[in-house]
């Protein structure tokens, strides 16, 4: 303080009671957080600033309160408190998933309105079974135990197992004429017009029916193994096999 107020060393007496004042006024832990002075006198302490400058307000401003202080306080702690939980939360979340992903588990790190890719299996030559991911699709709803998914471009909701979903993009995803493009040469789910002719395959050891597709030109019909069209349309191929006299004459002959 001697220093600070630029005087002369042996004047140090004169500083005294501005210390005292200090020390009587200032909070202790072994008082209870209490100011000497409030416990000798039984009242409120009082603050030594009636007033102080704001630079930035270019005035005088008033101490606030010792009220408002601690509503201040209890603000400002709330705060604190609510920002290191959200932090906590995420960490144990993340060291959760770490867990997971050690375990070999399924991680669903997804929700609604995020962007996934969902898992296609298609039945190559030999009857190997090939998975390709396919997508994004917007994510429209959490089930149990599935989620409703939505095509970018068709519209088309399909309900998929989480197990075979993962995260492509949040909701902020720009849905850009490359990624369109991208989409549509992945191909798109066809109803069948008519079963056409047959034929035996020797590399996959069953029957190819020749299908003809509803919207596209018969150049387009493709040759599709009959096992797999019993499985996804059993009466379309029941009614078939019963009403075609070519497939009675043709399995007749193959034999």
């Amino acid at each position: 303080m001697i220093l600070e107020y630029k005087i002369n060393h042996t004047d140090w007496p004169y500083l005294m009671p501005m210390v005292q004042a200090s020390l009587n006024h200032t909070a202790v832990p072994s008082l209870g957080n209490k100011a000497p002075v409030e416990l000798f006198t039984g009242l409120p302490c009082p603050t030594p600033l009636r007033e102080f400058y704001l630079p930035d307000a270019g005035e005088l401003k008033e101490v606030p309160e010792i009220d408002k202080i601690d509503e201040f306080l209890a603000d400002l702690r709330a705060s604190i408190q609510e920002m290191h939980r959200a932090v906590k939360d995420k960490r144990l979340k993340q060291r959760l998933l770490n867990k997971k992903r050690e375990r070999g588990e399924n991680v669903i790190n997804f929700t609604e309105g995020d962007n996934v890719l969902r898992s296609r299996v298609d039945e190559k030559s030999g009857n190997k079974l090939l998975v390709t991911w396919v997508g994004p699709y917007r994510v429209l709803r959490a089930d149990a135990h599935s989620f409703l998914i939505q095509h970018l471009i068709m519209g088309a909701e399909l309900g998929v197992h989480a197990t075979r979903l993962k995260f492509y993009a949040d909701a902020s995803l720009d849905v850009t004429e490359e990624l369109r493009e991208h989409i549509s040469s992945q191909g798109i789910v066809l109803a069948i017009e008519k079963l056409k002719e047959h034929r035996w395959n020797d590399q996959i050891r069953d029957y190819e029916v020749l299908v003809q597709w509803k919207g596209l030109e018969a150049i387009e019909d493709s040759y599709e193994p009959l096992t797999s069209l019993a499985r996804d349309v059993p009466v379309l191929v029941a009614k078939a096999l019963a009403a075609g006299s070519y497939w009675r004459r043709k399995t007749a002959t193959d034999c």
